[in-house]
């Protein structure tokens, strides 16, 4: 069967408005999107995105305009529209998956560059086609996972649900795909003063790719957004995070209602990492503009 793209985009709204009006979650939007045979590009967030069929069931509510982590966004917009003039603005996303958040940001005035890390073969490839249409060179993609410690690794593809792919171990291969697995110290360099904003989802590896990027958190102190859920709980506690950023960083909960932030981390979805060093560090005495 091959759906019709205006009738694949219809059902994207017709999901959202049930679960917005009625609380009502709809199922399917995936394997409707797996039956979207010809490429397409489409806007979301004022910028251009290329859909690939490849990567059908990576892009949820994205070609329809909507958001997925509708609170993330407002978060971000109010964090640079507190950027002081003239401040340069890296983006790292980790985890970048289609580039929900990355392509959007290569589009923000401020924001000098963005890097995605994303190792999901399909998914990948939809986001360099994305990434093609960014002006001026301002980012690049890296085709592997991001850890500890470099090396190569299991990827469990999830084809049905690339969102929730992630690194498994070594020694289990039976439903993976070997990745190479870069840390965060070995491939990026900063210029010095850029206020870096890190993105980190990678379904329980967040503790592992901040801990292979230390150097890079101690020399440029960037605010980190990670992810912090029912699944990333699994895998790693609050109180390590705290101890490997130590005193120099505060942690907030980013609120799922308005994307303020607020101390309270017993339900989480996205953690923040306030630095209170560093380019960001007038947040820390007058954290208004993004508190919220």
């Amino acid at each position: 069967m091959k759906l019709p793209i205006s009738a694949y985009l219809s059902w994207l709204h017709v999901s959202w408005l049930m679960h917005r009006i009625f609380g009502l979650k709809t199922y399917g939007i995936g394997w409707l999107a797996s039956k979207v045979a010809e490429p397409f590009n489409f806007r979301f967030s004022g910028a251009p995105f290329c859909f690939l069929p490849e990567a059908a069931r990576s892009y949820c509510l994205l070609p329809a305009g909507i958001p997925n982590e509708p609170e993330t966004h407002k978060f971000f917009k109010r964090l640079l529209r507190a950027v002081p003039n003239g401040r340069r603005v890296a983006f790292i996303d980790v985890g970048a998956n289609v580039g929900e958040f990355a392509i959007p940001m290569a589009y923000e005035p401020c924001v000098a560059s963005v890097i995605a890390y994303e190792p999901h073969a399909a998914t990948v490839e939809a986001l360099r086609a994305s990434a093609e249409l960014v002006p001026d060179g301002k980012m690049t993609v890296i085709r592997k996972a991001v850890g500890a410690s470099a090396g190569f690794s299991v990827f469990d593809m999830n084809d049905k649900a690339p969102s929730g792919a992630g690194l498994r171990d070594i020694r289990d291969k039976h439903d993976g795909a070997e990745v190479e697995v870069c840390t965060l110290d070995d491939t990026l360099s900063i210029e010095q003063g850029t206020a870096l904003i890190m993105l980190i989802d990678i379904e329980g590896g967040e503790l592992n790719a901040l801990r292979g990027g230390l150097k890079l958190i101690a020399t440029h102190h960037p605010l980190i957004v990670f992810e912090y859920n029912m699944v990333t709980r699994r895998y790693f506690k609050l109180s390590e995070v705290n101890d490997l950023l130590g005193e120099g960083y505060c942690l907030y909960r980013l609120r799922s209602e308005d994307g303020g932030l607020d101390f309270d981390l017993s339900s989480t979805w996205n953690v923040v990492a306030l630095p209170l060093q560093g380019p960001w560090r007038f947040l820390s005495h007058h954290p208004q503009p993004i508190v919220g």
